[in-house]
């Protein structure tokens, strides 16, 4: 079709390319068996109580969802300690962010993230005309708030702050974070992506919630799909001041949640247990994994979130085609442009042994070849 037909935004965008699917290596290459650990997808799965929720959901899929979530915005709300019409629930946490762009973003208006970073950022602003001001991350990383704060400017309208940053599971030191927002002028809304936030270890370390009570220009963004295990449903949530999410709640579908994936998150909140269980797995996972890369002379990023960002020193994309033929997938980071980088998930303590197993297989023999 001629490109004519399009909507002139839309010529600027480049399809977001998902983690290999296994399905789609399965076919290619007549393996049985796939470990992807390249999408930060929870090893263990759903919680049982969420599963066995959304099951009895399945038998009422012939009626429409409850349109609002109210009874999961209303555990959230208990959670945070804020005011459930203060929270609004998607189809994922991407699918937040492109509400909170369509809500907020005019033509000509500048948004600002760091890079490399989450692409969906970059996608709203250029899909409702806006301005994307890339800012690279700082030496350790992370995302650079006093360069952020010098390209605020009359147009500036968004910021996003992706804590921990996806690729590289780095965060902003808190006290950092609070000054900065002290600092940002009331024409402008930051968004603080906390997809991975659960992950973070240490204690008192202040999030989206409490900046929100706090009165801070914030937005926070959360997800079921990486600690609860439910990216295969799709449901993720937004929450500030009332005044800040009025006009998401403006442009949002009028069922953008599936009674399916409802019914698990608000059965996934209520498995305490197994949620610390996963962050506890987690954090055990961790420090192995890092242990044994950096012994195969891999460079490391200190990561608060269920992934590794790695300098393999070596061609990304030639290690992860090896390791697909051994069954094993992981992210190379070329799309941001870090040629010998890769994100990998935290797997079970079974499927990181496999990796590492692989990784040696395989580094030996690119080192020969």
């Amino acid at each position: 079709m001629n490109q004519e037909l399009w909507r002139r935004s839309a010529t600027k965008l480049k399809a977001y390319i998902p983690g290999k699917a296994i399905e789609d290596v399965k076919k290619e290459l007549g393996l049985e068996e796939i470990i992807r650990l390249a999408s930060n997808e929870n090893p263990f799965g759903p919680s049982p109580k969420a599963v066995e929720a959304m099951q009895q959901a399945v038998l009422d899929s012939q009626l429409y969802p409850e349109a609002t979530c109210s009874e999961l915005r209303k555990k959230l709300g208990s959670l945070y300690d804020i005011d459930s019409d203060q929270i609004i629930v998607g189809n994922g946490a991407d699918n937040v962010i492109t509400l909170i762009g369509s809500a907020y973003i005019n033509p000509g208006d500048e948004v600002i993230y760091c890079t490399p970073t989450f692409p969906a950022y970059r996608t709203i602003t250029l899909l409702m005309e806006g301005t994307p001001v890339e800012i690279p991350v700082d030496e350790n990383y992370t995302f650079d708030l006093q360069a952020i704060l010098s390209a605020i400017n009359d147009k500036t309208k968004l910021i996003f702050i992706c804590n921990p940053n996806n690729p590289t599971g780095t965060i902003v030191e808190e006290d950092q974070l609070e000054a900065f927002l002290k600092q940002v002028p009331p024409h402008v809304v930051v968004v603080l992506d906390e997809a991975y936030a659960e992950f973070i270890g240490r204690e008192g370390y202040h999030t989206g919630p409490d900046f929100v009570k706090a009165g801070y220009p914030v937005i926070f963004v959360r997800t079921f799909s990486k600690l609860y295990g439910l990216a295969g449903t799709r449901i993720g949530y937004a929450a500030g001041s009332k005044e800040h999410i009025a006009p998401i709640q403006a442009v949002r579908e009028p069922f953008a949640a599936n009674r399916i994936a409802n019914a698990g998150a608000v059965a996934a909140l209520d498995d305490e247990e197994y949620k610390n269980k996963t962050i506890q797995e987690n954090k055990q996972e961790m420090k192995k994994l890092i242990k044994e890369l950096q012994a195969l002379g891999y460079d490391v990023a200190e990561s608060h979130a269920n992934f590794l960002f790695v300098d393999l020193k070596e061609d990304a994309v030639q290690l992860f085609e090896a390791l697909m033929k051994e069954g094993i997938l992981i992210r190379p980071c070329i799309a941001w442009g870090l040629g010998t980088h890769a994100r990998i998930t935290i797997g079970s303590a079974q499927q990181n042994e496999h990796l590492l197993q692989a990784l040696r297989k395989v580094s030996q023999k690119l080192t020969t070849s």
